[in-house]
């Protein structure tokens, strides 16, 4: 009898250790990353309005495409095997001068960037890869320095789309490097003012707007918090 007993429970005990392992091996992750980007990109409608602004002699110097920098981070929860969502914010930033003494046409431009993503996910031993798409609402705030004693802010939000492909490759355990691509297009309404004024160039009815499309990438980190 108490020899029956012994070995159930020593089959019971087995079978636990195989079912914890099971949930272990299988249990989704919850992660945190952070890093840099770089985004690279144009805005018809904003080059449109310098075009018109900076007087003729600098008009050719005004690039279509320009880059900015971007911060960013996020919270990132597996729904399956396959499937991740995650919430990705990034603070964006792009200057830009031109000198046409005695006139001063520089401007700062920085966007707050929320995205919800939804990812597939490749995972392997040491990598991992994700296709992700994404959408959000941004907020931006452009800084117009009219001389050095006056700057006029001017902001505007929109909806953004962005899709992504991300390399992870293992570092230690838990811990990843996080490489990614991506290409994004925006959708931004009109700049103004405090008072509801439109962003205009003089002697025009064009109304500035920060929408356009580009392409980026970005380094960073990721940890497994499970």
């Amino acid at each position: 009898m108490l020899k029956t007993i012994f070995s159930l429970l020593i089959l019971a005990l087995f079978i636990s250790g195989i079912n914890s392992q099971t949930v272990k091996k299988n249990k989704k992750q919850i992660s945190l990353y952070a890093g840099m980007g770089v985004d690279y990109g144009i805005t018809p409608d904003f080059n449109d309005y310098l075009v018109a602004a900076i007087p003729y002699s600098t008009g050719d110097s005004i690039r279509s495409f320009n880059a900015g920098i971007e911060f960013f981070g996020g919270f990132e929860y597996e729904l399956s095997k396959t499937i991740s969502a995650k919430l990705d914010y990034s603070y964006f930033i792009r200057s830009l001068s031109y000198t046409y003494s005695p006139a001063i046409f520089d401007y700062t431009i920085n966007s707050h960037q929320p995205y919800l993503f939804v990812n597939y996910l490749i995972k392997k031993d040491h990598f991992v890869f994700k296709f992700g798409l994404g959408a959000g609402y941004h907020f931006q705030n452009l800084d117009n320095k009219v001389n050095n004693s006056t700057t006029i802010s001017y902001t505007s939000g929109g909806p953004s789309i962005r899709g992504e492909v991300s390399f992870m490759p293992m570092l230690s355990k838990g811990f990843y490097g996080y490489i990614s691509g991506f290409a994004f297009g925006n959708f931004y309404g009109k700049l103004k003012d405090k008072d509801g004024n439109s962003l205009k160039a003089p002697n025009s009815s064009v109304e500035a707007t920060l929408k356009g499309y580009g392409i980026g990438a970005r380094l960073g980190f990721l940890v497994n918090l499970n």
